[in-house]
């Protein structure tokens, strides 16, 4: 995406409407966003690629600028951001700004209203940021328990989500929910697991995925909905879903190589599940996924306990972490240095990344492991998807990853 200096046709008209009839076209403007959304879409000529995309913000009186926050990887805006200020609509409450977008992306957004256009994007992304008010797409998030709006369009090309939603008439599987107690957790930890629709334990054995942020994969991602219409739809066997909660104050602790959640994992909660479900013990039927920093801890944790899991799905995997004292050799990763250690073992690789994300620590992580493990010979099946490190594709991506690895041929 890039600023575009085309001045889009729905702006030429508010102004020269303002100008001839006043400040009430402001109000039917107003009027006009609330029925029919924002951000604007209009069409250029010529391109088949990209739309041209008039992001609009209403402010108050009190608003002396606006930035416009996309989510693109601060790398690609951290030098240059101040060019993301939007531009006031002839002295009225309306800013915008306009941007020749490829069509075929999904895009989560902000604005930060009286920005002071420092570089702490930590305070801006916590504290500034506020979502798009008149747009129809909103994706509520929880942060420590705390409800959060965020904003995104959806481009016109952009790939039709499948299997990430409800299904009318697709048979539903069950969900128990459970307080587990460990003695390396402070606090009890919620574990839900998913049993697909007619389950008999005394039938073969299941297959089964282990899936950490398991708040995020439920209430966010639609991971049951997909699992139900994966199964119904034969495009995978019947397998059973686990999904561990993640503590804010924790997670990073836990998912970033932690030998000791590993421990929770492989010496608790499987021989729990073994015990109360009727799991299979063949690895190749075995899955342990996640994403961001939960797709680092499958990645290390199936590294160490390929007996256990014999794939992993990684979606956007945090492979930019570095343990203290860590020195990289020839820019290598930290897990492309742990599985170069290793000889080849037997565990299939999907890995994902969007196309949207920091291009360091992210796209440029990613494929190194990719190209580490390709060397090594492995398995790997490395996918792209049109968005960012946001939850906009990882619903329809973690379809993408079980077809992957155990879809029904």
């Amino acid at each position: 995406m890039k600023k575009s200096l085309l001045k889009s046709r729905t702006i030429l008209q508010l102004e020269e409407s303002i100008k001839q009839h006043g400040d009430s076209v402001v109000k039917e403007f107003l009027c006009y966003l609330r029925k029919n959304g924002t951000p604007i879409i209009e069409e250029l000529k010529n391109d088949t690629e990209n739309d041209l995309v008039i992001f609009i913000y209403k402010g108050d009186k009190k608003c002396k600028s606006v930035l416009f926050v996309p989510d693109i990887g601060v790398d690609r805006y951290k030098d240059n951001y101040k060019d993301f200020r939007m531009e006031r609509i002839m002295g009225t409450d309306l800013w915008y700004i306009t941007y020749e977008i490829e069509n075929n992306i999904r895009l989560m957004y902000y604005f930060s209203p009286n920005d002071p256009l420092d570089n702490n994007w930590y305070d801006r992304y916590i504290n500034r940021v506020v979502y798009d008010k008149f747009c129809k797409n909103i994706l509520i998030e929880y942060d420590d328990g705390k409800e959060v709006k965020c904003s995104y369009i959806v481009m016109p090309e952009a790939p039709k989500h499948v299997w990430a939603k409800k299904i009318d008439g697709i048979p539903e599987g069950n969900i128990d929910e459970y307080k587990f107690k460990s003695k390396n957790l402070e606090d009890k930890r919620r574990i839900r697991v998913y049993t697909p629709y007619e389950y008999d334990k005394k039938g073969k054995p299941y297959g089964f995925i282990v899936l950490t942020d398991g708040q995020d994969y439920i209430d966010t991602l639609m991971a049951v909905e997909t699992l139900n219409n994966l199964i119904a739809s034969k495009k995978i066997p019947p397998i059973i879903g686990v999904f561990i909660d993640s503590i804010e104050q924790t997670r990073e602790t836990e998912l970033n190589c932690s030998d000791v959640f590993r421990g929770l994992i492989v010496d608790e909660i499987i021989p729990w599940i073994k015990n109360n479900y009727d799991i299979s013990g063949n690895p190749r039927e075995a899955i342990i996924g996640g994403l961001s920093s939960g797709g680092l801890a499958a990645s290390y944790i199936a590294l160490s306990h390929s007996e256990i899991f014999g794939n992993v799905l990684s979606q956007s995997g945090w492979y930019c972490y570095k343990p203290e004292g860590f020195i990289t050799i020839n820019e290598d990763c930290f897990m492309s240095t742990k599985f170069k250690e290793r000889d080849k073992l037997p565990i299939k690789f999907y890995l994902d990344v969007g196309i949207l994300e920091n291009r360091e620590t992210m796209i440029g992580t990613n494929i190194n492991l990719r190209d580490t493990l390709i060397s090594k010979g492995y398995h790997v099946d490395f996918q792209w998807f049109n968005s960012s490190h946001d939850y906009l594709s990882w619903g329809e991506t973690l379809a993408h990853g079980l077809i992957s690895l155990i879809g029904i041929k």
